[in-house]
């Protein structure tokens, strides 16, 4: 699913994550990279967490409003969630200004607010598990050709970004 390597202190730090057999895939991983690239030494930690977390959004009701990671909106397939937290707090400030103002809950407003970003939250989720339904679904999708496009793309919203208000912002990485 998604691993890490790096050196951190005199130690390395091997790391992965897997949807099934967690502790299986681990150790395979482990005992790839230390044979791949000769590391040896003893091994000085091991630890993990699990979660139940299904996904989806939560914005809240009447007038408790949810942001960033208590309303689910840390995007995996961009591996991004402080844009969307820090967006989610501006909109909710907002929302409970208009309620005052029209004198209706402020979910209301925060809901309409939101959903370009639940929206996107919901695309970015299917383009992910599209991404990673196959190996070559996977290797397609980091191919030179279609991360210069990324690039290029990221390069243009973030001039565009420049003349936009706050809550017209394109989010990067695309």
């Amino acid at each position: 699913m998604f691993a890490w390597v790096y050196l951190k202190d005199d130690k390395w730090v091997i790391g992965t994550g897997a949807n099934e057999n967690l502790a299986e895939y681990a150790e395979r991983f482990l005992n790839f990279v230390s044979e791949k690239y000769s590391i040896r030494g003893k091994i000085v930690k091991r630890e993990g967490f699990t979660s139940t977390m299904q996904g989806g959004v939560y914005l809240g009701e009447a007038n408790i409003l949810m942001v960033g990671d208590a309303a689910g909106l840390a995007d995996l397939y961009r591996g991004m969630g402080m844009d969307n937290a820090a967006f989610s707090g501006r909109l909710a400030a907002k929302a409970i200004v208009q309620a005052e103002e029209h004198g209706c809950t402020a979910i209301e407003p925060y809901q309409l607010s939101m959903k370009k970003v639940v929206h996107r939250l919901h695309a970015n989720a299917n383009k992910q598990a599209a991404r990673y339904a196959s190996n070559e679904a996977l290797e397609k999708s980091l191919s030179p050709t279609n991360l210069i496009k990324g690039g290029i793309k990221m390069l243009l919203a973030q001039e565009i970004n420049r003349l936009l208000p706050p809550e017209k912002l394109i989010f990067l990485p695309l």
